[in-house]
């Protein structure tokens, strides 16, 4: 009998582009606004880097939902950012265009699900263009608390993040009134 001289093997290639074009708009209002904590993050639990500023980013504002300090971060040893509704209220932020790999880092670093959540939500470009089906965080209700004080360094991230993004002078100034610890 003779063998088969032609045996065909197919293996699915890994293809990264198509695992990148895979894309979600992601509404940062906390520390994911800064790079450089976001770095930190990535190299410390030897995840892929996110390179922010290429993620298209763009100012933008989430209506009806006020910045809340609600959550005991364990390795921060103080408040973590968070948005609760409230009418009338908003919180500035930046609109990122991130990959399927970028979510899946976004999710190990908010604990999601367990301790953040996603949720989506619409906003608003300073140009007024309204964003719907927006990825955002907020932390799940059984790990809520009162309000907890943000540590200095904590609350300076975010602030250096927001400036590095352009929000608004009077943002900012509300960041900076936030009380904190140590």
């Amino acid at each position: 009998m003779k063998a088969n001289s032609s045996i065909f093997i197919t293996c699915q290639k890994y293809d990264r582009n198509k695992e990148l074009k895979q894309m979600a708009l992601y509404f940062a209002y906390g520390s994911n606004m800064n790079q450089k904590d976001l770095n930190e993050y990535c190299m410390k639990y030897h995840r892929p880097l996110i390179d922010l500023a290429s993620k298209s980013p763009k100012v933008c504002i989430l209506r009806d939902f006020r910045l809340d300090f609600n959550y005991y971060s364990q390795s921060g040893g103080g408040g973590a950012a968070n948005i609760e509704h409230a009418l009338g209220e908003h919180v500035e932020g930046v609109l990122f265009d991130i990959s399927d790999i970028d979510k899946r880092t976004i999710d190990k670093k908010e604990d999601a699900p367990h301790c953040y959540r996603e949720m989506l939500v619409s906003v608003k470009l300073r140009d007024g263009t309204k964003v719907e089906n927006v990825i955002t965080y907020t932390v799940c209700e059984n790990k809520k608390r009162g309000f907890t004080p943000p540590t200095r360094e904590y609350k300076q991230i975010i602030i250096d993040g927001a400036r590095a993004f352009g929000l608004s002078e009077e943002w900012i100034n509300k960041l900076q009134k936030i009380p904190s610890k140590n």
